[in-house]
């Protein structure tokens, strides 16, 4: 949440703003209320977009598809003003953050909470369906955690099941990560799909991860028609229900009411209550964000925005039907500019995971409110195979360093064996001697463990060049080892040099693994990461 802008309006219709909630590729969110002071999300179009007649029908469209839905499992459409200059729309404000940022601000959720979810989830999608909709763009922004149960919004580019459809034929619409295959190969997608974006919702809510990974739009696609989802961390009992989610062809996956029955067999007893639909701590999370909203006065964002000399704020992104379009173009060569996926979402700064106790983040006030939030930082999570060569460059510096201490103390022992054995041999020239070998064996020695060092940085930065010093020095290394195992005796030195070895060879396999190469083709078309 951040305090209104000078460039924002202060009234919308009937409703009075009093903050922003967020940002999508069709227009800011804003907190407002009623004359009466009940509290509602109003949503403005973009007024560049407002000029545009489709995305003027697709708004209408969204208007329509909310209206049709309502009921305890959306958020129910207030007002709207369709022919107003920009359109808008009100919905009833849902007290609770999404699952986006719940997961994003506190890690996966407890096992317990993913059944509730999921059972939440194909009981909203059961009254979706039944209104003749297909939401079409489920994922973890769209979906709210109330306290009577999670509910789905932002039906933007939900189809009626009567085949109308105001986007062309081949047009990929979604969210990539968390649409269906069908979706990804252009076809119209049936109620099939949005199971298996539940499916996909599921596995974030369970792991903190999406299940076909991050990179660029088009290898996201491509892993989610052809690959398999990576579901590791999801327990058993959960990862049958997701799995049968995530089947490949719409005919092998359950429908809602089958898949309602799965979770109810498969899942605890539910210990819901009145009270709440959660059990703890994700229940004490809801709690604690429902003050918020209600801390925020004109006059205390007014202060709280001087207060903050231009605080850094996630700006607007594209939602995932822009989102989807864009990368659709850039695929086919046309122009469309590099797509973001999703808002970047505020974090509480200092959230503890689990909280102490329910309820136990005091709702702060003014100031203290917006200023306790930043923005974060767009950084993708690293690929498995790229952590596991990160690790492993450490492991061969730490490998590195005892193969240099081992050579030390070897040159030590046979400086002391010849002043022993050969007398007339000057002693003084013998501690030379060692003295020389020892500083170029340190100097070579503080130089590898530099390059391990570095080359790890380096693929965390997302360098793309790192893949090919690091095979060259491989190969540089490999030669030396041949080298030193020519040499009569030093099994210890042998020992450790081999060691190191295969440490290197582990890492550059794992570093022209397929995911790490779309993890760096990635980073090349964003740019590099760099730390605050």
């Amino acid at each position: 949440m951040e305090p209104l802008s000078a460039n924002d309006p202060k009234v919308v219709g009937q409703f009075q703003l009093r903050a922003r909630l967020g940002a999508g590729g069709m227009g800011q969110v804003y907190l407002a209320y009623s004359r009466a002071g009940r509290a509602v999300a109003v949503k403005v179009i973009h007024p560049q977009l407002a000029q545009d007649p489709e995305f003027r029908q697709r708004f209408g469209r969204e208007v329509a598809a909310a209206r049709a839905v309502g009921g305890m499992y959306t958020a129910p459409v207030v007002a709207a003003g369709l022919d107003d200059d920009p359109p808008w729309l009100a919905t009833a404000f849902v007290p609770g953050p999404s699952l986006s940022d719940v997961v994003g601000g506190h890690g996966a959720l407890p096992e317990a909470a993913t059944w509730r979810l999921a059972a939440g989830l194909a009981e909203a999608l059961g009254v979706v369906h039944a209104s003749g909709l297909v939401h079409r763009d489920l994922k973890p922004a769209n979906v709210l955690l109330a306290p009577d149960g999670p509910h789905v919004i932002d039906f933007g580019i939900s189809r009626a099941l009567d085949g109308t459809s105001v986007t062309a034929t081949g047009m990929v619409v979604g969210t990539p990560g968390y649409m269906s295959p069908e979706q990804a190969e252009g076809a119209q997608p049936g109620p099939a799909a949005d199971v298996f974006s539940l499916g996909c919702v599921l596995a974030y809510a369970a792991t903190g991860n999406a299940p076909f990974g991050t990179g660029s739009a088009a290898s996201v696609l491509y892993r989610v028609v052809t690959a398999q989802p990576d579901l590791t961390g999801v327990p058993d009992r959960l990862r049958s229900v997701i799995s049968a989610c995530l089947a490949k062809s719409p005919a092998q996956r359950p429908g809602l009411a089958a898949l309602a029955a799965m979770i109810a067999q498969a899942g605890p007893a539910i210990g819901a209550t009145p009270a709440s639909f959660w059990p703890e701590p994700v229940a004490g999370i809801i709690r604690a964000s429902q003050a918020y909203p209600a801390q925020v006065s004109p006059g205390q964002a007014a202060a709280t925005q001087a207060a903050q000399a231009g605080p850094a704020q996630a700006g607007p992104a594209q939602d995932g039907y822009l989102a989807a379009a864009t990368a659709t173009m850039a695929a086919r060569g046309q122009p469309g500019g590099t797509p973001t996926f999703g808002m970047t979402a505020p974090a509480r700064q200092g959230s503890p995971w689990p909280p102490s106790s329910p309820g136990s983040w005091p709702a702060p006030s003014g100031a203290a409110l917006l200023s306790g939030y930043t923005a974060a930082p767009l950084r993708p999570r690293l690929p498995t195979p790229v952590l596991a060569a990160c690790w492993l460059m450490y492991l061969g510096a730490a490998f590195s360093l005892l193969h240099t201490l081992v050579i030390l103390a070897m040159i030590g022992k046979v400086k002391a064996a010849i002043i022993r054995t050969h007398p007339v041999f000057p002693a003084n020239t013998a501690r030379s001697l060692a003295a020389v070998a020892s500083v170029e064996v340190l100097v070579v020695g503080v130089v590898v463990v530099a390059l391990w060092i570095w080359l790890a940085s380096a693929s965390k930065q997302g360098r793309r060049w790192v893949r090919t010093a690091g095979t060259v020095l491989f190969g540089a290394g490999t030669f030396i080892e041949f080298v030193v195992l020519g040499i009569p005796g030093v099994a210890s030195v042998k020992a450790f040099g081999f060691i190191v070895w295969l440490i290197g060879l582990a890492a550059v396999i794992l570093l022209w693994q397929r995911k790490s190469g779309e993890y760096f083709a990635m980073r090349r078309q964003a740019g590099p990461i760099r730390r605050a």
